[in-house]
């Protein structure tokens, strides 16, 4: 098994909240993702949603009581216990919290908790004053003094009518802490820098220069950096980035602005990055002029004259002292791939990198998949079968840490 593979069995606990529909959706992530996932409910969670829903969607009847034949094909409450990896509790009331911070073991959800000893993650869902008040909060800090990890709430509109903070948390982050308690953290206390999407270089006010990056393998980096441990931060052109919200997400149009960020985030913030790993497709040119109106197709001259942007990869090499942070960079091209590995050899050298990731922009632009040629300044040189971009950016990752170690 891989230093940084998945434990797989997950308990999901159920409480009676209206966000218990929610729980479907957590329920449905993990089981499309390969995990075995069984389902824990308390008697008022049965009233927001049913047992025969979370049994279609993940294969086993959920539990609802240890009595009147409760249990499904002989299994109690220990080896329930004994069976999980991890134990997320999704929503958490503020009565199941308070039941678990006082060991009370009276349903299947608390009685399991008390239990197992699976590492346990409480997604509370309430009223906002229910959530703030100085007994739930000691309840909360009990129990997390305990070892559990707490996916905080969302603020915002609530069921009942007031706004703040209580909504349960997204479904995809509770999916992302679940991963993360799952795997080994072997980047543990790393803190990694993550450029990735493209540029936009204005031409006027409706048009730019731009390229195909769709920013997928850049973002499974940050994912899967997260899952395994590191304090992670994005540095993004404009694409949908989906990552868990204790991602940092820094956003940026132009190259001019990413140049900005990243400097600033490679030299200026406390903790300094370990590892910056430069994914985004820079546009390596800007029109000269932004013109301030449209250009009108009478106007158009034969050609937009083009001026250089400033080359990022190659300053972080010039800037950083000596080996520190690690520099990984990507190189996309075209052509065969004795041409890719002797570009990638020589901006390895030009631009003062550690490793570089070459790829082909067939392969790579606007898809899920990717196949890549990993290259080190050691000589170490690895290609990565087309796969998954999540499995891809796992293959640099473990790259990463060979080199450092």
């Amino acid at each position: 098994m891989a230093e940084h593979s998945e434990k797989r069995n997950v308990l999901l606990g159920i409480s009676g909240s209206v966000a218990a529909y929610k729980s479907a959706e957590v329920a449905r992530l993990l089981v499309s993702r390969g995990y075995n996932v069984r389902v824990l409910m308390t008697e008022c969670a049965t009233k927001f949603i049913t047992p025969v829903t979370m049994e279609a969607i993940t294969g086993k009847a959920a539990v609802t009581t240890f009595f009147e034949g409760g249990e499904v094909e002989g299994i109690g409450h220990i080896q329930l216990a004994d069976w999980a990896d991890v134990f997320v509790v999704a929503p958490a009331t503020a009565n199941i919290i308070a039941k678990l911070a006082a060991g009370i073991a009276d349903c299947p959800v608390s009685t399991v908790a008390l239990a197992t000893k699976a590492r346990l993650l409480i997604a509370p869902a309430m009223n906002v004053n229910m959530y703030m008040h100085p007994a739930t909060q000691s309840n909360i800090s009990i129990i997390r003094e305990r070892g559990a990890a707490l996916i905080d709430p969302e603020e915002g509109a609530l069921a009942c009518g007031w706004q703040g903070t209580g909504r349960l948390a997204d479904p995809w982050q509770i999916f992302n802490e679940v991963r993360r308690a799952l795997s080994v953290q072997d980047l543990s206390g790393k803190n990694i820098l993550i450029t990735t999407g493209p540029t936009r270089e204005a031409i006027d006010p409706v048009r730019f220069i731009s390229n195909r990056s769709s920013g997928k393998m850049g973002v499974s980096l940050a994912r899967e950096a997260y899952r395994r441990g590191a304090n992670v931060t994005v540095i993004h052109g404009p694409v949908t980035v989906r990552v868990p919200t204790k991602v940092k997400t820094i956003p940026v149009l132009t190259a001019a602005e990413m140049h900005k960020a990243v400097l600033e985030q490679a030299f200026s913030v406390d903790p300094l990055p370990d590892i910056i790993i430069m994914a985004a497709a820079v546009a390596d040119f800007r029109p000269k002029t932004e013109e301030e109106h449209k250009i009108k197709k009478a106007d158009v001259d034969s050609a937009i004259k083009l001026v250089e942007n400033i080359d990022i990869l190659a300053e972080l090499g010039k800037k950083r002292k000596g080996t520190q942070p690690l520099l990984v960079g990507f190189a996309v091209e075209t052509g065969e791939i004795e041409d890719l590995i002797s570009y990638v050899r020589g901006k390895l050298e030009k631009k003062n990198c550690d490793m570089i990731v070459g790829n082909f922009a067939h392969e790579a632009f606007d898809l899920d998949t990717n196949r890549v040629w990993i290259i080190d300044k050691n000589g170490r040189q690895e290609e990565v079968a087309t796969s998954y971009k999540s499995r891809v950016a796992n293959k640099i990752l473990d790259a990463v840490r060979k080199f450092e170690l």
